[in-house]
């Protein structure tokens, strides 16, 4: 029951956000017949593109053509691009996978070992000086360390290319500037998480009967490794529904760039089929997370 619970409120999800994001979009000033072809354009023109476009069809008629192409899979054509809005999406979405995976990648190598290593120093003073950097971390503006990471690395080192050159290479320098805030975000909560485990009975449990330290700490770091799992799932949809300003600074040809363009365009099929997507990654991959979560924790299906 708590499983079928969650694919119908996913379902219902999906269509009122599919709906909204139409009927939104269809109130939108402005004519976009007139931002292909210009403000030089004659009457003429611009009534003949709109009928070929579809715009003088009703609304119902449009919501019910545009409904019936998504469940076939078809957003219709892009009004910039003139391919289909689904290829145009195929074709950015594997960039915006290697991107993601590779930060999050990158975000659980680096803090939950070096979360673990914060946890056991027991400096105040050194604390302090940590706290301050992990809070520095997570308020860094992506555009400025974007832009000062490419300066360094690039530019004067010469470690990397300047912007994205189709290589795995090139993608890590933007992989780590997206990964740094994550990373004091990571370290911040899985080190408060070990602090509270550790006052837990059981550590008091398994520490009077002799346990030994490396087993101690061994279930301690695990049981504070799972409560992240959705802030893993939450990174993980930021990640490809499009970081946008990184996309811009690397020239990274990506959903959250193509986005951009969609909208300088008033390109709606296109806008349309994206923001369709997107919906539908963050509401499946938060299925995703109660369905592993609900595995790891048990007890998350017995109190729902």
């Amino acid at each position: 029951m708590y499983y079928l619970k969650k694919i119908l409120k996913m379902v219902f999800s999906i269509y009122l956000i599919g709906s909204i994001s139409f009927l939104l979009l269809e109130m939108i000033p402005g004519d976009p017949a007139l931002a292909i072809l210009g403000l030089e354009s004659s009457a003429e023109d611009i009534a003949m593109l709109r009928n070929i476009l579809g715009l003088n069809k009703r609304l119902q008629k449009r919501y019910l053509e545009w409904g019936k192409g998504v469940l076939t899979g078809n957003f219709g054509n892009s009004f910039k691009y003139g391919e289909p809005v689904s290829n145009l999406i195929m074709e950015r979405l594997p960039l915006t996978l290697k991107v993601a995976i590779l930060t999050i990648i990158m975000v659980l190598i680096v803090s939950i070992p070096l979360s673990f290593m914060i946890y056991r120093i027991k400096n105040k003073k050194v604390r302090k000086i940590i706290d301050f950097i992990i809070g520095l971390c997570i308020s860094m503006p992506s555009f400025w360390l974007g832009i000062i990471s490419m300066f360094l690395f690039s530019v004067i080192l010469k470690w990397f290319s300047v912007g994205y050159d189709n290589t795995i290479i090139s993608l890590l320098l933007p992989c780590f500037v997206i990964a740094i805030p994550n990373i004091g975000i990571f370290i911040s909560y899985i080190k408060n998480n070990l602090e509270v485990e550790l006052r837990e009975e059981y550590t008091k449990y398994l520490f009077v009967n002799g346990v030994k330290s490396f087993w101690l700490n061994f279930y301690i770091l695990k049981n504070s490794v799972i409560p992240i799992i959705p802030l893993i799932g939450l990174m993980l949809i930021d990640l490809i529904t499009g970081v946008v300003i990184i996309e811009q600074i690397f020239s990274i040809p990506g959903i959250g760039r193509l986005m951009i363009t969609a909208v300088v365009n008033r390109d709606l099929p296109l806008v349309q089929g994206l923001i369709f997507y997107t919906s539908v990654v963050m509401v499946m991959l938060n299925f995703l997370i109660d369905l592993i979560y609900s595995i790891v924790d048990p007890r998350i299906r017995s109190e729902r």
